[in-house]
């Protein structure tokens, strides 16, 4: 059965690729020359815009087409020619056999690692953290089950997921629960394929560009592939394209074409901002190729435009977090372009400059993580810098940032140091600023006699570069403002080039690089990442904390690792100038892979919370809730669910049934639909006469049907599938609009009579033998949930107590017929449609 996930895994990654392929045939294959992709570039390109458009294509396709294994043969032809026309722009040729075979090497057991540590060392199948999975895997289900693409099931866009890992299941027989285990290792793989593509921009033919890889891929923080993080690590692979097509000599940069691809880029995301729409954007990339190849594609401005519009448009696909991701690959580039003509005349002050910041910005930053850290603990007064930035949300997206909202969630200097202190650990940052501060005190910049730059001037300038801009933009990360900590990759791949020219000119372009400064740095290393492990990863100070138990499930890793730092530190003692080298490189690499694992069981207690006794995995549904989820696919196949998110987390992801609210996350639900949903269960549950019960039961869950999500409606009806195919990723609240206060959100909930109320859930709902049936899942967090304040949250974990026989036996005596119960979920039929 693995086997056979694993195999249709693989199908699943190489059919996205092969259809992004068959879009960029549109255009001339001379063109991938032109912009100098190298074929790692090509197929991350491929990807990104694969990825994004089979959802599209396949939701489309179902409109005309409901044979799903018609659809699917019609995507895997799609796919096929795909692969085949582009197979000289993807396929390693001989002479680059070995490169392919080194990457293989490195790349299949540091995945493997990075699977482990991110996924697998706190999961035991059938139970996993599927909490950000729900939604793609109930699209998929119901994809799986109808044939037809629910576009009202993502909030804002079509999981990249959804369209392909559906058809699979409704075709071969693709199980999502396991497929969400493969897919990680193969996400990995992809982010590790990037890695290399990126750094192949910087190094274009420096062999340096293995050490990079080496650096990027043991520091590696992006373990899941979702729309976000493909299009993020995207935009990484973006600015090393730009990085490689910027001529090497300063004075040969070309002003118009850096001006032309600012501003072709610029008007490609404000285009896709006003149409707000992805199956228009994807038709306007789709024209924009056919353009290429009708006007030569290879021309002058050829490379312009794929660079300027292509690739920002297949960013803008992926995800709208791409607005901000493609303006500070841009930016850093023409920071890279700055820096490398201010440096091709000496004297010029700019070094001054540099140097200046090169020094300032790391205590700036380490002051504002004291600062975030003593106002965590209470040290220091907090302050919110929310109205302030209230007024840009405001102007930028109609609206401000409210408490319980995704925008609030994801803002504060908080939430930014902790996200990125998880991407980039202290080996990393307190290695690289000791090597910047050494660097610039032993050799500032290699010149000539003539005062000219020198032959490796272009190391100096991505040194420089690297370190200056990645603090830079740490800096605009930390101040909180709503999630830009999401660009966290960004800046941990400038990290890492800095890493990697540090280690280069400090320890491999000298050849008098004395061997005790490497078993300097190796002892200093292997020492810092010794005292972390010891004082921080391994072992809590106390055995209350809420990492304790976390830190236990990693803890024989880590300590494996210790053990290995120490042994590469002794090899660089070595006398072999090559073997040392390598040694200290693996000291370097391992240090940064001992960080992750470390940070990895932390930030679980900061994202889950204390892990129950007698629980080793990390879950949010339990043996009890997946029997439960089980059965009602098997035997309620029109039901529209109401319970906690939790609950109706796994009966949605497993069933593809219908619920009546939406929410984003597990945790983030729309404050006046949950107060109407809690209403509903308690009065459902209280000691009243059967006959009052179910009106008074009928009366609230009027309200709340007639405003039901256009999920349901469109699973009932199907009558809207082109609009919801051709909808708005933003969401429309009026301008100055704000959601009511928690306080008053129950006074909100309006009063209809008894009939009415039965007339409304009878147009929803139906009746007759095809009729939908809405039916309430009660367990132990379900009636927790109901007595939660509106700035409250469940605990993550299920609860390990049974639901009391009473609630049980009461339900059984009253008005709501008993479907299913077992030891911890009861499942009753609301009758309000009669």
């Amino acid at each position: 059965m693995w086997t056979t996930t694993f195999v249709l895994t693989l199908l699943y990654f190489l059919i996205q690729l092969g259809t992004g392929f068959s879009i960029l045939a549109i255009a001339p294959a001379s063109l991938v020359s032109a912009c100098r992709l190298t074929k790692a570039q090509f197929v991350v390109l491929g990807f990104s815009v694969g990825a994004s458009a089979t959802g599209i294509l396949l939701g489309a396709l179902s409109l005309f087409v409901t044979d799903i294994w018609l659809q699917f043969a019609t995507l895997v032809v799609v796919s096929c020619f795909g692969l085949a026309w582009s197979l000289p722009s993807w396929c390693p040729s001989p002479n680059e056999a070995r490169a392919a075979a080194t990457w293989c090497i490195l790349s299949l057991p540091i995945a493997l690692l990075t699977w482990w540590w991110s996924f697998g060392a706190f999961s035991s199948f059938p139970f996993a953290d599927i909490g950000a999975d729900v939604h793609w895997m109930k699209t998929a289900q119901e994809y799986a089950d109808g044939g037809i693409i629910n576009p009202y099931a993502a909030q804002s866009y079509v999981d990249l997921r959804s369209g392909v890992a559906g058809a699979l299941a409704g075709t071969l027989g693709l199980e999502l629960l396991r497929f969400t285990w493969t897919y990680r290792f193969f996400s990995i793989l992809f982010f590790l394929l990037a890695s290399y593509a990126f750094v192949q921009g910087v190094y274009p033919t420096s062999a340096r560009k293995w050490i990079a890889f080496f650096f990027a891929a043991t520091s590696n923080a992006v373990a899941l592939m979702t729309n976000g993080s493909l299009a993020v690590v995207s935009s990484v692979v973006f600015l090393g394209v730009l990085i490689s097509n910027a001529p090497r000599e300063a004075n040969a940069i070309s002003a118009r074409s850096v001006l032309l691809l600012t501003i072709a880029a610029g008007a490609t995301l404000l285009l896709a901002f006003v149409l707000n729409n992805n199956t228009l954007v994807l038709a306007l990339l789709i024209a924009g190729l056919f353009l290429l190849r009708i006007f030569g594609g290879a021309g002058r401005y050829g490379a312009v435009f794929l660079l300027g519009c292509i690739w920002p448009a297949t960013l803008v696909l992926a995800h709208r977090g791409s607005y901000l991701f493609v303006p500070i690959a841009v930016a850093s580039w023409l920071m890279y372009l700055a820096m490398a003509r201010m440096n091709s005349a000496w004297p010029s002050p700019s070094l001054a400059v540099l140097r200046i910041l090169s020094f300032v910005l790391p205590p700036i930053i380490l002051g504002i993580v004291v600062s975030v850290v003593g106002m965590r603990f209470g040290y220091i007064p907090s302050m919110s810098a929310n109205d302030t930035f209230s007024s840009i949300t405001e102007l930028m997206l109609g609206r401000r940032i409210e408490g319980g909202e995704e925008l609030f969630l994801g803002s504060g200097p908080l939430v930014a140091t902790i996200e990125l202190g998880r991407t980039i650990g202290p080996v990393l940052s307190i290695c690289t600023t000791l090597g910047i501060g050494c660097w610039w005190m032993t050799r500032p910049a290699l010149r000539n006699t003539s005062g000219a730059i020198g032959a490796r001037g272009d190391r100096f300038v991505t040194l420089v570069w690297s370190w200056v801009v990645g603090c830079g933009l740490s800096l605009a990360v930390l101040s909180g403002f709503p999630f830009l900590y999401r660009t966290s990759a960004i800046i941990l791949s400038l990290f890492t080039i800095t890493a990697t020219e540090l280690f280069s000119q400090l320890f491999v372009d000298s050849d008098r690089s004395p061997r005790y400064r490497r078993a300097l740095t190796a002892a200093a290393v292997a020492l810092l990442g010794t005292a972390l492990v010891i004082l921080v990863y391994a072992f809590a100070w106390r055995a209350e904390l809420p990492v304790a138990r976390y830190q236990a499930v990693l803890r024989p890793v880590e300590l494996a690792g210790v053990a290995l730092l120490v042994a590469l530190a002794l090899l660089t003692l070595i006398q072999s100038r090559r073997v040392s080298i390598f040694a200290l490189a693996g000291i370097v690499g391992l240090g940064m892979a001992i960080d992750k694992i470390g940070l990895s069981g932390i930030n679980r207690s900061y994202s889950y919370g204390t892990l129950p006794d007698r629980t080793a995995i990390v879950s949010h549904y339990n043996a009890d809730e997946l029997e439960l989820a089980h059965w009602l696919r098997q035997n309620l196949r029109k039901g529209i669910i109401l319970s906690d998110p939790y609950t109706m987390g796994i009966v949605r992801a497993t069933t593809g049934a219908p619920v009546v609210y939406l929410f984003s996350n597990l945790d983030t639900v729309n404050e006046m639909t949950a107060t109407r949903a809690k209403s509903v269960v308690r009065t459902i549950l209280q000691p009243a006469e059967g006959d009052q019960r179910l009106a008074s039961t009928c009366s609230l869950i009027a309200p709340l049907m007639a405003s039901i999500s256009t999920e349901v409606l469109f699973q009932m009806r199907r009558a809207d599938a082109l609009s919801g195919i051709m909808r708005s990723v933003r969401s429309a609240r009026a301008p100055g609009q704000a959601p009511p206060p928690a306080d008053v959100a129950a006074a909100l909930i309006p009063e209809i009579p008894p009939e009415e109320a039965k007339a409304a859930i009878k147009n929803i709902l139906g009746t007759g033998e095809n009729a939908w049936e809405l039916v309430a899942i009660i367990t132990p967090r379900t009636i927790e949930w109901t007595h939660l304040a509106a700035n409250q949250r469940l605990g993550y974990f299920p609860p390990a107590e049974p639901i009391e026989p009473t609630i049980i036996d009461a339900l059984r005596a009253g008005p709501f017929p008993v479907l299913f119960a077992n030891r911890q979920t009861v499942v009753v039929r609301i009758p309000c449609s009669r």
